[in-house]
This record gives structure tokens, C-alpha cells and sequence, in this order.
């Protein structure tokens, strides 16, 4: 790869220059067009244009424009018929009959930006033949860069004629405007080849783009697209390289960072992406000083101009620093730092209050939830970091946010066949698509607020639980599971409630089950502590009815009723459980979301060993032997068959002491 060049020894132009050329240029106009002035009015011109071409938008065709109405002056000087002439035809005739010697400089430096426009125009069509043009038809035999591409070859074989001492001052050399051209050219198409997925011939152009004429933020961007570009064919370490030499060579270019933080989560490289995501965020926060080297001013047409429309899915970073935060502390919380993913939320939280988090993420800016997930998250990380009494504080913010959004009754058409369905209608009505779509959207944003509410009951249970408020986590508990109660899940084709299934039509209804599940064994774990064993068993049965395969409810169930003194049951049922273990979420359809996270480690039963310890001897007393050679673990995680005689044998012997079927009263 060539050395980079930099365009940093020259000197800026003055601004008086830029704006006295566009009135001089209107001044030529007003007079006849002869050729002996012709070359100072082509040089006007393109000052004109220098000056012209920059943001806002629309300077692409304004610059056409303008050079249009050039070419037809340059035609009336040389007495060259122009009329009838679109602008597609003014180029090859003033070429051919326009083009005396000491036009030959003057065109060549109008023909150049001429190409700029089109390239910044995306046109790279236009400009390759205007440069077949200017290159006397010439078509290279073979790519003269490693790369097949006419445009620059045509641009490497181009000998433009320099403007001699006694010619009009021009602001821009030709010489430069050929090195930028060559610049953008090769970028342009490097990041044509990446998007249709060629990684290995966008890497050609971009090699390429590297020897021309570019400031230091094109070069970073360059590398950053490279690193892309060998992460795609296998190559992170070199992409990391690469991202690296983006950052060494403009430290103020963002995208190059977060596309690092982004390869260090794929590579698992997980103290440098916390490392490189808090950079982001305080480089977010406060933005570092962009050096004039990093967008040069030295040049008024510049090779930023030209490749400014071209944003590739590299260049997407985050433009706020809450997403980056988020992204930092979920990161913080996945890996199980809890501590540092707590403050990073209360920071999350507090940047909140200064203005509100964009809930449409861009596309490769970091995923941010609903601002009522975040709070949870927040709460649970708090929870994990033992800090109990503000986890309580933060779900308490959920609950007054979301109470109001809630109905009584909340009443879900599980077959999108039937969305048309309001809620709470006794009959069909009928409804256009956008109608029914719009009710059933309707449905689902009430059903996500009660799952946040339910949810935040749910955390603050379990943080009661840990600051011995036995009974105000109880109270929590139940109030999260009435909250689950107010959603009646409707098949329309059975035409009755079921409350766990066909969540497949409405994602959230998924939540229902972990979530019960989760209130129903942290309310039975304190009904536990209180020693009221019966109430506890109930809240066992149900865990199991919720979820059959969750090995933890079935270890609460059989300690329950061996408080009760009814070891002959456990006994019984105790060496038919496998020795596999199971997952804990078995059967609620996927994993649990992250801000249940903290409730889910502490449902886990905290004393197997002494419990198997226990059983263990007392099947030893009873049958005189010791089940040590059976292939029992007792340190293992058990599951029982929701369809296994042994399971049903379980749950029918464990509900006899308690009468009738109880049923979900909270």
C-alpha cells in the first residue's frame, strides 16, 4: 500500500479570493465572447466554481450548470455553431473544434471539475466519459491499478496540461484536482463493491484510494472501511489493525471506535470493548477539538466534497452518548459486573432527565429499548449489586409511569386472522387492514405495560426479600401476579381464554408464563420463611403448573413437604429424578429477558447438597442401604417429565392435604 499523502503545506486561500470570484464571473458574461479572452474567463470560472462547490446540497447541479453555460461561451468565441446542442453534446464538440492551444489548459481545468461534480453527483458513469474525452479516446488495455476499472485508468494515463506562468491564476492546480479526483474515484467505488458484498474487491479500490491526494479524516474513514472489509473475509486481527491505524490517524473519527468495540464483542474480547465503549462515551460526552488537518482547509474542492453523500454502514455511530451508555452498562450487566453496570444505568438514568432517549435507533447505531426496560434493567442491576433500597426506588418510577396506561381488563386475540377483534368486543367489526392493525398494536402496547409493571412488582419482591421484609415481598409478589391476572389471552378459534398459549402471535404474551413463574416460587420462598408450609406448597403447584420442566420449583416443592413430614412422598419420587440437568425455563417458550435476570439467580435453590444430604440418609434408615452406587448426584439440578407418571404421582400426592383445587386468588 502507497504512502498516504497530505495536503497540509499549502496555503489556504483567502476568503476575499472566493468571494470576488463569483462577480467577476458575471461581469465577464455581460461582455461578447471573444478568444483572446477567453482563457481569463475560463479561469474566472473556475475560481467561480472552486468557491461554488461546497455544502448545502444541490451544488453538484448548480456547478453543471454553470459549466454548461461556459462550454457554450467557449463555442461562440471559436465561432462554433452551439445551438441545437443538449449537454450531453457539448463536451466532444468543444473538445474537437474548440480546443486551440491556449484553450487546451483552461478546458482541462474546467473538464476536471466538471468530473468532481459528476463524482460528487455520483454520475461515475458521465465522468469516465468525459475522461475517454480528454485522454484523445484513448482505452487502456489493461487496469493500470491492480483493479479492473476504467475510471481510473483513464485518470492514470490523463496528462493534463499545466497552466504556464503567463496564464491566469487559477486557486485549485490541476495537478491536485487529478490527485483528488483519483481519491474520490477509487473510494467511491471501494464503497460500491462493499456494499454488493465483494470485500476483496473493495479492498483494491481502497488500497488504491490511500495514494491519492487525502486529508487525515478521508484516511480514517478509508481504514475504517478496510477493517470492514477483513472482518468479512476472515481477518479481524488485520481489521483490528486497520481500526487502529483509523484512530492513530484521527483520533476524533468516532465510527472508527465503535466499529472497534463492535469487533471486540464479536472476537470476545471483553475488557477491551468496555474499554474502547467508555472512550466512545466520553468522547461523546465531550466531543474532542477536530484539528484543521483532520478536515483540511487547504484546498476548497476537497476529496470530502466529493464522497460526502456516500455513508456506508461503517460510518454509522452513535450520535447521542445514552446509547453508547446503554450499550456500556447492559455489556457491564451480561458479563456480570454488577457493580459498574449499576452505575453506569444511574448515569444512563440521569442523562435522561436532560432530555429523552430516540426511541428508533439508527441501523448500526446500539440497539435502545423502551425507556421502562432500561429502568428495569437499572433496577435489576442495582439488585445484583446488593443495592436493595435503590432497586425498589427505580421500579417504584416504572409503576407510576405505567399504572395509568393499564385497563382493568385487557382481552388479546391470539389469531392475527381475527385482530380486527377490538378489545372487549363481543362480535367482529369490520375493519380495514390499517384499522385492525393499528387496534391490535393497541392491544400489545397495554400488554407491554402491564408486563413492566408486573415486572417491577417482581424485582422489588425480590429486593424486599434481601432486606428481610418478609411480608412487604410477599405483598410485592402478589401484586405482580394480579397484574397478570387483568390479561385474558382469547383463541377465537376454541373461542376460550388461554392464558399460556399461542403467545407465537403476540411475542410479548411469551413474557406471561416467565414472569408468573418467577412471582409464584419468590412468593413461595417467603411463605417458607414465615413457616407457612401449605401456603407455600400451593405457590409450588402452581410454579410447576406454569412451567413443568423447571427443576428449582420442583426442589421447593419436595423441601415443602418434607417441612411438612411427608418424607415418604419425597422419598418416593426423589430417586426417580434425572440426573440430567434441566433449564430452569424449560418450557416458557425462550429465555428470560436481561432485566429478570437478577430474579432468576435468586430463585435458585440455595441448598441442594444438604438437602440431598438429608434424603439421602433417609432413605439409607429406611431401606438399610445407602443409594451411593445409583448414579445420584446430589449436587445435580433436577427436571422431572411434565408428561411422566412420576410427575403427575407428584403433583396429585402434594395436592391432597389441601383439599380442592385451589384457584389463582391473590
Amino acid at each position: 500500500m502507497e504512502r498516504p499523502r497530505f495536503a497540509k503545506e499549502r496555503k489556504e486561500v483567502p476568503d476575499e479570493t472566493q468571494e470576488n470570484s463569483r462577480p467577476l464571473h458575471a461581469r465577464l458574461l455581460g461582455l461578447p465572447a471573444a478568444l483572446p479572452s477567453l482563457p481569463l474567463e475560463l479561469a474566472v470560472l473556475c475560481n467561480a466554481l472552486a468557491a461554488e462547490m461546497r455544502p448545502p446540497g444541490g451544488w453538484p447541479q448548480r456547478a453543471s450548470a454553470w459549466i454548461e453555460r461556459g462550454l457554450r461561451r467557449a463555442l461562440e468565441a471559436c465561432a462554433a455553431t452551439e445551438e441545437g446542442l443538449d449537454s450531453g453534446d457539448l463536451w466532444p464538440r468543444v473538445l474537437r473544434q474548440a480546443s486551440p492551444e491556449e484553450l487546451r489548459g483552461p478546458l482541462h481545468h474546467l473538464a476536471a471539475l466538471q468530473a468532481a461534480s459528476w463524482l460528487a453527483d455520483h454520475q461515475l458513469e458521465r465522468a469516465r466519459e468525459l475522461l475517454r474525452l480528454l485522454s484523445g479516446a484513448q482505452i487502456p488495455g489493461s487496469p493500470c491499478v491492480g483493479c479492473d476499472s476504467e475510471l481510473l485508468s483513464l485518470l492514470q494515463i490523463w496528462r493534463p496540461h499545466e497552466t504556464g506562468e503567463s496564464d491566469p491564476l487559477v486557486v485549485q492546480n490541476i495537478s491536485d484536482l487529478k490527485d483528488i479526483l483519483w481519491a474520490s474515484a477509487a473510494f467511491l467505488q471501494g464503497v460500491q463493491q462493499l456494499e454488493a458484498d465483494n470485500p476483496h474487491g473493495a479492498l483494491t479500490f481502497l488500497q488504491a484510494a490511500v495514494s491519492g491526494l487525502c486529508s487525515k479524516r478521508i484516511l480514517a474513514q478509508i481504514f475504517t472501511l478496510m477493517g470492514s472489509c477483513y472482518w468479512k473475509i476472515g481477518k479481524p486481527h488485520t481489521a483490528l489493525e486497520h481500526l487502529k491505524q483509523a484512530l492513530q490517524t484521527d483520533p476524533t473519527f468516532l465510527p472508527a471506535l465503535y466499529q472497534a468495540a463492535l469487533l471486540y464483542h464479536r472476537l470476545g474480547l471483553l475488557e477491551a470493548e468496555l474499554e474502547a465503549l467508555l472512550l466512545l462515551c466520553q468522547a461523546l460526552e465531550s466531543p474532542p477539538p477536530v484539528t484543521p488537518e483532520s478536515h483540511d482547509p487547504h484546498f476548497l474542492i476537497r476529496t470530502e466534497l466529493l464522497t460526502s453523500g456516500c455513508r456506508p454502514a461503517a460510518f454509522l455511530a452513535p450520535s447521542c452518548p445514552s446509547g453508547v451508555k446503554y450499550m456500556l452498562a447492559k455489556r457491564c450487566l451480561q458479563a456480570e459486573r454488577a457493580t459498574e453496570a449499576a452505575e453506569h444505568y444511574l448515569d444512563l438514568l440521569a442523562l435522561f432527565q436532560e432530555g429523552p432517549l430516540p426511541q428508533v435507533s439508527q441501523c448500526s447505531e446500539p440497539a435502545v429499548p423502551r425507556i421502562s426496560e432500561v429502568f428495569l434493567e437499572a433496577a435489576s442491576a442495582l439488585e445484583e449489586a446488593a443495592r436493595h433500597q435503590e432497586a425498589v426506588v427505580v421500579c417504584e418510577e416504572v409503576v407510576s409511569h405505567t399504572s395509568r396506561l393499564i385497563p382493568a381488563k385487557l382481552r388479546i386475540v391470539l389469531d392475527p386472522s381475527s385482530a380486527e377483534k377490538a378489545v372487549g368486543a363481543e362480535r367482529p367489526l369490520a375493519k380495514s387492514p390499517a384499522a385492525a392493525a393499528a387496534a391490535l398494536e393497541e392491544q400489545r402496547e397495554s400488554l407491554r405495560c402491564v408486563l413492566w409493571q408486573a415486572a417491577a412488582h417482581l424485582i422489588q419482591g425480590w429486593a424486599r426479600a434481601r432486606l428481610g421484609e418478609t411480608k412487604e415481598a410477599i405483598s410485592s409478589f402478589s401484586r405482580c401476579l394480579n397484574d397478570l391476572l387483568r390479561v385474558h389471552l382469547v383463541s377465537t378459534g376454541s373461542g376460550r381464554c388461554e392464558p399460556e398459549g399461542g403467545q407465537a402471535a403476540v411475542p410479548e404474551a411469551e413474557l406471561l408464563p416467565q414472569i408468573r413463574l418467577l412471582a409464584l416460587t419468590g412468593r413461595g420462598i417467603q411463605f417458607l420463611e414465615l413457616g407457612r408450609f401449605k401456603e407455600a406448597l400451593r405457590d409450588f403447584q402452581y410454579s410447576l403448573q406454569v412451567s413443568p420442566d423447571s427443576g428449582t420449583p420442583t426442589l421447593y416443592l419436595l423441601h415443602t413437604l418434607w417441612k411438612l413430614d411427608r418424607k415418604q412422598e419425597v422419598a418416593a419420587h426423589w430417586p426417580k429424578l434425572p440426573s440430567e440437568p434441566g433449564l430452569m425455563e424449560g418450557n416458557t417458550g425462550r429465555s428470560f429477558p436481561l432485566y429478570l435476570r437478577s430474579c432468576v439467580k435468586q430463585m435458585e435453590f440455595p441448598c441442594k447438597e444438604s438437602f440431598a444430604k438429608d434424603i439421602k440418609s433417609y432413605l439409607a434408615a429406611e431401606n438399610g442401604q445407602a443409594l451411593c452406587g445409583g448414579g445420584f448426584s446430589p449436587l445435580a439440578s433436577f427436571t422431572l417429565s411434565c408428561s411422566s407418571p412420576s410427575r403427575k404421582g407428584l403433583l396429585q400426592s402434594s395436592l391432597e392435604p389441601v383439599g380442592r383445587r385451589p384457584r389463582f386468588l391473590f
